[in-house]
Order: C-alpha cells, then structure tokens, then sequence
C-alpha cells in the first residue's frame, strides 16, 4: 500500500469539540480529536489513506472568538509546513463560524492546499449530531483533490450535506441550525465526497503581509430608534454601516431647515470626520446613489461597498486596517475581489 496522505487538523474548540457530562452539561474536549478516531474506524473509502496530524491553538465556544484568538489561529496558520500536508481541516463552533469563514477566505487567498470548516450541532458523542458526517466529507474532498480554496461543510436539518466556498457562507439564523451560501453544493453523504471546488484568484497571500487584528471597526446595524450619539469613537479607525433592504439608510432632515439630529446618519458622518474615522456603507451598489437618502450620505461622505454582504465588508476592512490601509486604498481594497467572494 502507498504512503498514506497526511491532512492537519486545527482544533478551536466549539460543540464539535465537546462532550456531555451526566447532568447533561457540555464541556470542550478539544485535544482529544475523537472525531479522527471516529473516522478512522468508519467506511470512508479514505479511512486507511489518511493519517492526521492535530494542533489546539485555543479552545473555546465560539460565541467567545475575540481578535486575539483569531490571531492565535492565523499565528498557527504561518507556522504549518504546507509540503507535509495536502489539505486542512479547522474544527470550529457554528455561532461564529460565518466570521471566521470570510476572514480566513481573505487572509488565505493563496494558501497552496484546501482549508475545510467543520463544526457540529450536537456533540459527538449525542445521537443525532452532524459532526461525523461533516468531517468525513470534508478529509474525502481533500483526499480527492478539491481546488485550494477556504471552504465550510456541513448537513443541515434536511439532510442534505452542502459544500461552501467560505467567502460566500452566511452567518446561521437565530432558532436554526441551517447554513446556506449562494454557492452551496449539495453531496451525496452516501458516497465518497467529492468536487472541484473553486480555485484561488491568487498566489499572494495577505495573511504575510498583515499585522495583527484589531477591534478598531465598529459595525453598525440601522433600525428605527437608533440614535447614533450612543457609539463611541475611541480606539476606531473604520466603522462599517448597514443598509435597509434598498441600501437606504436615515437620513432625516428637520423640514425646511436642513438641520438633522442624532437620529440621523449625516451627523454620525460628521463625528466620524471629526474623529478622522472613515464610515463605509455595505451592501450599497452603485445604483444606490440614486436614492434620495443614500444619496445624501455618499455626498456626505460615507464610502459604498458594493456587491458584497455585511459580514464580508467588515472583515475586508479589519484586514484593510490590519494592513495599514487608509482613504481611497481602504475603499479600494473593501470593494476588491481577491478571492471570489463576490454577493
């Protein structure tokens, strides 16, 4: 038999990584890589071609990512030997796995072998999780060649087991445990996955040329109420501001007077200046100018980020910051394409 292929696994921590005491109380179990264990003892096809080899950068819940365990997880990202290894597999917590998707898609553009994000809904050791099934897809993909690219797997309640590229992978919905992408691509859980995945746009990598990630964005959700005098500046180099379903935002004007309040995002845009804080709005299209209110803003001075969803252009401005970028080349790099994540 030939030299089996080796896959690395990083371990963050999550349900996929715990297990459940007598009272029913989950506890993280990261270093014990049950979930390779598991495998190879199963019916993958791959089982006995693959070896593995496992890291522990951190260990939490995933509702608790900080930027600095993402910098202890992309820290161990520079550190791996991509010659000894043909891909890798990140076993990661849902709440959060959207944000570290888009950033690892970002920050990866380039890497040389697949990345797989494989959670779980249920721990391991509970009849019913997904865990199993989605790490058994993810080391057949890799095995099978799939294009180097960040991708997530995972079956959702229906079922059904989709492949995501992990640019396009949306953040799960409150009340379930569903992931989708607009580039979802169903797998046979039944046969020995496989798929050609997307390849990389680039060989360069940013993760190389980056500093450290800072919390120095603030995101910025609109809703009726909102009044913008409750957000502090300090320690804020960026903040990133969504858009109502039309990439409207509130611009409300006292009438006849042009005068507007705290209500409005044109005085926000005013503090922001003042602070030598750039405000960006995501998702607005260049359509978007059009509209009366979004109008106003962009003549006020926020920047548009087009065709790209919320969670990616706050990610691209992270790393645009991370990167030292400020003014139009931060604008340019929010609105870039380097990796396919295109919404």
């Amino acid at each position: 038999m030939s030299e089996a292929k080796k896959i690395l696994v990083i371990l963050t921590g999550g349900t996929i990584c715990s297990s459940v005491d007598k009272n029913g109380l989950r506890f993280s179990e990261a270093s014990k890589v049950k979930i390779v264990e598991h495998f190879k003892n199963g019916d993958s096809p791959c089982a006995e071609k693959l070896n593995f080899d496992a890291v522990c950068p951190t260990d939490i819940l995933s509702e608790n990512m900080t930027t600095e365990k993402w910098n202890v997880i992309l820290k161990t990202f520079r550190e791996i030997d991509v010659t000894k290894y043909i891909g890798v597999i990140v076993l990661h917590g849902t709440d959060t796995l959207g944000f570290t998707a888009s950033l690892l898609s970002v920050v990866l553009a380039g890497f040389p072998i697949p990345v797989m994000l494989v959670s779980a809904q249920l721990p391991l050791s509970v009849e019913g999780t997904n865990g199993h099934v989605n790490f058994k897809a993810a080391a057949e993909l890799i095995y099978n060649g799939i294009k180097p690219n960040v991708y997530a797997v995972y079956r959702n309640s229906d079922g059904v087991t989709y492949l995501h590229q992990g640019a396009h992978l949306e953040q799960c919905e409150n009340f379930s445990d569903d992931f989708f992408s607009r580039t979802a691509e169903m797998l046979n859980d039944a046969e020995n996955a496989s798929s050609k995945g997307v390849a990389f746009k680039t060989d360069e990598m940013l993760l190389n040329k980056m500093g450290d990630l800072k919390s120095q964005v603030l995101r910025v959700q609109p809703y009726v109420g909102l009044d913008y005098n409750a957000y502090c500046l300090d320690g804020i180099r960026a903040v990133v501001h969504g858009t109502y379903h039309t990439e409207s935002v509130c611009v409300e004007r006292s009438r006849g007077t042009g005068r507007y309040s705290s209500t409005s995002i044109l005085q926000f845009i005013d503090r922001c200046k003042a602070a030598d804080v750039e405000l960006f709005l995501a998702p607005c299209s260049a359509a978007a100018f059009c509209y009366e209110s979004t109008g106003d803003a962009i003549k006020h001075g926020a920047r548009p980020i087009a065709a790209q969803g919320f969670t990616m252009a706050y990610i691209k401005l992270m790393v645009g910051c991370a990167l030292g970028l400020r003014g139009d080349k931060l604008s340019e790099f929010a609105n870039s394409d380097i990796n396919n994540e295109m919404m």
